[in-house]
């Protein structure tokens, strides 16, 4: 050990010793990251999307009663056999009721889900699954009529948008089930002890 005195202030220097500390090693990722990481991206774009449908359903509020009354979206439409010419099984104004409806409620169920994968519940990596791929042939479908049949360029750009977004949930979906099968979870293990207490 050598002492310096510079002005006023002792620098004490330490000899170093021959022995290099030992390299502390990496810790592995912690199990099921893959599937946290999902469902972190699953709460967060799902509440956007519930947001923002929420806001267009509201908004839609303010179009007036005669924009929702308009009879000549109600005689457009897919057909069954023994529809009446002017009397869709699915009209174009029931398809954009019920892809607002619907797009709220999967976009809800998609932020759920991401509580579920989050903490690595068992059943939420499969549900996850079957609800982005709903998701998926929802919009898809929706996509197909409003451009086949309504000729809604706008609605249908945003539904083959919303066909991405829910393409991208289900190959994530996919990742995080693959990997819950992988390393399950132990059964139980969100439930917290009896008397635990919240520091």
């Amino acid at each position: 050990m050598i002492a310096r005195n510079i002005v006023g202030v002792t620098l004490v220097e330490m000899e170093q010793s021959g022995q290099q500390p030992e390299q502390s090693q990496q810790s592995p990722p912690p199990p099921r990251a893959f599937t946290q990481g999902v469902g972190t991206v699953f709460q967060f774009t799902g509440g956007i999307l519930f947001i923002v449908m929420s806001l267009a359903c509201c908004g839609s509020g303010l179009l007036g009663k005669e924009t929702w009354k308009r009879e000549d979206l109600m005689r457009v439409g897919w057909h069954l056999p023994g529809d009446g010419a002017d009397q869709p099984s699915y009209s174009a104004l029931r398809a954009t009721s019920v892809s607002l409806i619907g797009g709220i409620g999967l976009a809800l169920a998609v932020a759920g889900l991401g509580l579920g994968l989050q903490a690595t519940r068992r059943s939420a990596g499969s549900v996850a699954v079957g609800v982005t791929l709903l998701g998926l042939v929802f919009w898809a479908v929706h996509a197909f009529f409003f451009v086949q049949v309504m000729r809604a360029w706008m609605l249908g750009a945003i539904a083959f948008l919303l066909v991405l977004v829910y393409g991208v949930f289900f190959a994530l979906a996919i990742g995080a089930w693959r990997e819950m099968q992988r390393n399950p979870p132990p059964a139980g293990h969100e439930i917290l002890p009896e008397g635990h207490k919240v520091p």
